[in-house]
């Protein structure tokens, strides 16, 4: 769904937002979809079908990344090269073969070279919310209503800028884009800045999974793909688990150690955490705080891709070996 981004706040935006004369607003929009154009897989790509004449939905879909710019920036974050900056020294690990011949087995050589710092801008993991007032069964048309799971305050120096990737996220995955003003419940929706941990010794499989929905009844597809989580946590033999009580609460930890902590992720699109000697400090930071570069070289962020699990074990490895107390160079 390739759509043109928007790329500053619309006129009738911005007389919208004057006729609201609310502080706290919303992204969100309403559209009428024909039966056929559901069938046809409209939006199939927010999970939304009509399949034998019922209307299946999430009420709360992550945007896939491949909608547009904004839905991959909210999935995966963004790397800002800061040419207004010195180079720095880098170093890239490669594989070499021990004295010529690699049936002697390899050493890993780590070659320097200068780049440009990197800010990180973290990934939102911004959320859809679906609502479908009348979803009955054999309608012509359904009528369906997208909100944009983030409060914004008018009043907030990022204000313009968070609404215009809103209204992008809309757009990209919609085709259609508006704001309204939030709804009593804004505690619902705002996310504290701060993140407390609950330090417990590891418990059963079905009560880590219970902690981490706190309540929510999740869906096989959901319990599943925590219970492999959870299991691979466990395969590292954790002193203790970690639970997220707000904030990254995303997130659940596993304690090697006092000074070494793996923090993994329940939901797609975003990545594991070793963090070292300063993880309370280190975990009291948004994402994107962490991840802008200027908190040092404490932690390492593994992005589950290929061989994800084989780079954790070699990280805490060789956090594990005597006297090792830093990172590896990249």
């Amino acid at each position: 769904m390739a759509r043109k981004n928007l790329r500053t706040i619309p006129p009738s935006i911005q007389l919208r937002l004057k006729e609201l004369k609310a502080t706290s607003v919303i992204a969100a929009c309403s559209r009428v979809y024909s039966a056929q154009e559901l069938l046809d897989g409209k939006l199939s790509h927010l999970g939304i079908t009509l399949t034998g004449g019922k209307l299946l939905f999430s009420p709360s879909v992550l945007p896939p990344e491949g909608s547009g710019k904004y839905s991959k920036r909210n999935v995966n974050g963004e790397e800002i090269i800061r040419k207004d900056l010195e180079k720095e020294t880098h170093y890239s690990a490669i594989e070499s073969p021990n004295w010529g011949d690699s049936y002697k087995g390899t050493h890993t050589v780590y070659l320097p070279h200068e780049q440009y710092p990197r800010d990180f801008i973290g990934p939102r993991l911004t959320r859809l919310k679906i609502l479908v007032p009348h979803p009955d069964a054999g309608q012509k048309s359904y009528m369906i209503v997208f909100e944009v799971d983030r409060v914004l305050d008018q009043k907030a120096k990022r204000f313009k800028d968070d609404l215009l990737e809103c209204l992008n996220l809309l757009l990209e995955n919609v085709g259609s884009f508006s704001v309204q003003p939030s709804d009593a419940t804004i505690a619902d929706y705002l996310q504290t800045l701060k993140v407390s941990w609950e330090v417990l010794p590891p418990g059963t499989r079905e009560e880590a999974i219970a902690r981490l929905f706190r309540g929510k009844v999740p869906s096989t597809q959901e319990k599943a793909a925590v219970a492999e989580r959870y299991d691979f946590m466990m395969s590292l033999k954790p002193a203790k688990l970690v639970y997220g009580l707000s904030g990254l609460e995303r997130y659940f930890g596993g304690l090697i150690k006092d000074d070494l902590v793996v923090f993994e992720n329940i939901e797609y699109g975003n990545a594991i955490y070793i963090m070292f000697e300063n993880w309370r400090e280190l975990s009291q930071k948004t994402r994107t705080e962490l991840l802008s570069g200027r908190f040092g070289r404490n932690f390492e962020r593994v992005m589950h891709g290929s061989g994800w699990k084989g780079k954790v074990k070699a990280v805490i490895k060789a956090r594990l070996e005597p006297g090792s107390k830093r990172r590896s160079p990249r």
